[in-house]
């Protein structure tokens, strides 16, 4: 990749020379994989693993089970029963004498301390509020002061961005070095998404939902926060395609959906479900995936979706659009339109173009996979000076 031969940092100073050492990854919250970063840190853990480095994750709220499984060794701090820049402040607190403790020879945060050998930052706040409020983000938000606290008076050798979009924003923003910025695409275990049988599933998956096998099913599958992921688009978009074509069915799963988004949606052609964590199941029972994001730090969701197999529609706010290739280019939108998003779903409607695409998105998505010989994750460790 081109920023593995643009990286050249002076980090002689962190340099880990040795057979075993311990390794640090701090997240405030560990208790699924509904959303990405859990299962980045799982990969993580897993890689830290099979070079015989002794992996901790510490967290608030953590499942040990899964830490465990990783092969990591879960570490859970007190939670302090209020939200807010207190309860920040006691995690960063807690995880700071944990490392003077135990010296880990590498800690790596998740945007939750305040200081760190490699920092992994997934959520422009600040970009975030301004695309979608449409005004700056206040100087007491929480998440705001944390970020900026974390990217001005912090220590961190290096910053690992999601996307290009995301270290673009971060180095105007903060005044960064964009030497010590360096672009790492989440990657995914295709493990977790493999089938022996995609037609059975698929139609095992739709019968649930009360869906036909020629019904053309759009959805939407992710963590959470609609309002960011612009789930009232899709609907308003979905309303128009179900007028042109009477076999359209609107598929939306995450966590926390408020009944204003399902009283909006059309009745009786519209499902809503949990977020499930064996969420391939959800992919494969949709013929067009669709994140109309304000903006999407990266979207894992969408990477999943090409391993799937699934044509995906996005905004060039979406950092994992970045990925598409081809023909699947064609379905970026430069910016959320609700005529474009209706054109580009019912585009897909022609079976040979979704399959052309389905096609591109797999041999694209396969680059990301944690499978991957020399991971991208391993070779920033090595470009950063960590001979694990």
């Amino acid at each position: 990749m081109p920023w593995v031969f643009a990286l050249r940092l002076s980090l002689e100073s962190v340099s880990v020379k040795i057979a075993f050492m311990k390794v640090l990854i701090s997240r405030k919250d560990l208790k699924d994989t509904t959303s990405g970063v859990p299962r980045i840190v799982l990969q993580e853990l897993a890689y830290f693993n099979s070079h015989n480095h002794q992996g901790f994750a510490i967290a608030e709220s953590i499942n040990k089970e899964m830490i465990i499984e990783a092969g990591g060794t879960p570490v859970k701090t007190w939670k302090w029963p209020f939200s807010g820049k207190f309860r920040r402040k006691f995690y960063q607190k807690q995880v700071d004498q944990w490392i003077k403790k135990n010296k880990p020879g590498l800690v790596i945060g998740h945007g939750d301390i305040l200081h760190q050998d490699i920092l992994f930052i997934h959520n422009c706040v600040h970009l975030a509020h301004e695309l979608i409020e449409g005004r700056p983000l206040p100087d007491d938000h929480d998440v705001g002061e944390i970020h900026r606290e974390i990217l001005t008076r912090g220590t961190f050798k290096l910053l690992v961005a999601n996307s290009e979009m995301m270290k673009k924003d971060l180095v105007q923003r903060f005044n960064l070095n964009p030497d010590k910025v360096v672009v790492m695409y989440p990657e995914f275990n295709p493990a977790r998404f493999q089938i022996e049988n995609h037609a059975e599933l698929k139609n095992e998956w739709r019968a649930k939902f009360g869906f036909k096998d020629d019904d053309f099913v759009v959805g939407m599958v992710t963590s959470g926060n609609f309002k960011k992921r612009n789930l009232s688009l899709l609907i308003e978009a979905f309303k128009e395609v179900a007028k042109v074509e009477p076999k359209a069915r609107l598929f939306i799963a995450g966590r926390n959906i408020d009944d204003h988004y399902v009283k909006s949606a059309p009745e009786g052609i519209s499902v809503f479900a949990p977020a499930i964590i064996d969420v391939k199941n959800y992919y494969n029972l949709l013929d067009v995936f669709v994140l109309p994001a304000h903006i999407e730090e990266f979207g894992l969701s969408v990477l999943e979706s090409m391993f799937c197999k699934i044509p995906v529609i996005a905004t060039s706010f979406v950092g994992a659009s970045e990925l598409l290739k081809n023909e699947s280019r064609d379905f970026i939108m430069p910016k959320a339109n609700k005529e474009l998003l209706v054109d580009m779903i019912l585009k897909l409607r022609d079976k040979s173009l979704s399959k052309k695409i389905s096609d591109h998105n797999y041999e694209t998505s396969l680059a990301f996979s944690a499978q991957v010989k020399e991971n991208t994750f391993g070779t920033i460790l090595k470009n950063a000076g960590f001979h694990v």
